[in-house]
């Protein structure tokens, strides 16, 4: 029997001698599948992450949009105040704008309008204007009065011929009264009918018609004043009147207009 030590390295050469060596293409395939595998994986584990933090970023925005930052909490609490404009004063009317509302008023056809005067202002504490109105019956004379100082009030106590409108003004109403109340009514035959509208703030307009071409110390020359208290009263009631400037300054004595009533 031969040597174990000799002969085992010939048997195992001759043993492995045909075998082929390994491939080293299968070796590359398995290099590169696993470079794949671990791309892949950690495409997979990128994507979730970033998921992830998409995620809790919308929750943190969510959060933010529905609680506000701490300054825009606040100015939410917080009530702005609204400041309203403080309305301007209408214009203060004058004796000519006076006239021109008259005037609009009482034409008509067949009616002819003449003698325009003006009187009155911001010191004197009114405005008036008047006509001599003529409808071919005889000649009438018209005035209006306006006042802003509550001093012409007829009806601050109330009394015969008041009534109260809805709005709060009142209205003192007189029809066929004579311009005199002693031996110069025989002789003038002057008699008038009025209206005086008073407002709760002051504003106060008067309307009178004659039956003459004056209120007094000429004969009349129409059997009644052309215009009556009804007519009268529409035409005060009219929005297009323009009142003086509100004063606590009283009419003077002197200038007291012919629309207040007067004992004589």
């Amino acid at each position: 029997m031969n040597n174990l030590n000799d002969t085992l390295p010939s048997l195992m050469d001759r043993a492995t001698e045909n075998l082929e060596p390994v491939s080293t293409d299968l070796l590359d395939r398995s290099v590169q599948q696993g470079l794949r595998l671990r791309r892949r994986r950690t495409t997979l584990l990128s994507v979730t992450g970033a998921g992830a933090v998409l995620a809790t970023a919308g929750l943190v925005a969510g959060g933010i949009q529905l609680l506000g930052t701490p300054s825009e909490a606040s100015v939410a609490g917080t009530p702005v105040p609204i400041v309203t404009p403080t309305p301007l004063a209408p214009a203060a009317g004058t004796p000519q704008q006076a006239l021109a509302t008259l005037k609009r008023l009482i034409a008509a056809p067949g009616r002819t309008l003449s003698e325009p005067t003006v009187r009155g202002g911001a010191k004197e504490g009114f405005i008036a204007a008047s006509y001599l109105v003529d409808d071919g019956n005889g000649a009438s004379f018209v005035e209006v009065l306006l006042a802003a100082d509550g001093t012409a009030n007829p009806c601050f106590d109330s009394g015969p011929g008041c009534s109260t409108n809805p709005d709060g003004s009142s209205m003192y109403s007189s029809s066929d009264e004579p311009e005199y109340s002693d031996a110069r009514n025989e002789q003038y035959g002057v008699l008038l009918n009025r209206v005086e509208l008073s407002y709760p703030d002051d504003r106060y307009i008067g309307l009178v018609s004659y039956n003459g071409p004056a209120e007094k110390g000429i004969k009349h020359t129409r059997a009644k004043p052309l215009f009556t208290a009804d007519q009268l009263a529409t035409m005060a009631q009219s929005t297009s009147w323009k009142f003086p400037a509100h004063t606590a300054v009283k009419p003077m004595k002197g200038d007291k207009p012919s629309t207040t009533r007067k004992g004589r």
